[in-house]
């Protein structure tokens, strides 16, 4: 069960990073935040704002949007696959758990 939450959650969160980077560099957001005036105005790192407003920055962003989009789209077409990979591992990590339990109980034979 917590492999599927795991990968739901994967899948949701690689959907929102990918619409976020798609759109926010062209909302009035991007230009207008604390960090990039921060940065402006306490380092003297003028040249910031203008590599940050540059179409070709808010285009490499949001080719990181899509390429999260892409991963998302991904998982949800292999999602029992790979649910079904990261049940095999929980088991196997619980079987070695419990080996090492059983190990470090003391016998109590003659």
């Amino acid at each position: 069960m917590s492999a599927k939450i795991t990968v739901i959650l994967y899948i949701a969160i690689c959907f929102e990073v990918g619409i976020v980077l798609i759109f926010a560099p062209w909302t009035g957001f991007w230009g207008d935040n604390f960090f990039l005036d921060y940065l402006t105005a306490r380092l003297h790192w003028q040249f910031l704002v203008s590599i940050i407003q540059s179409s070709y920055f808010k285009g490499t962003i949001s080719a990181l949007g899509i390429v999260n989009l892409l991963i998302c789209f991904g998982e949800v077409k292999n999602f029992r696959q790979t649910v079904s990979l990261l049940s095999e591992v929980e088991k196997k990590e619980d079987e070695a758990a419990q080996a090492q339990k059983n190990a470090a109980l003391p016998d109590n034979q003659p």
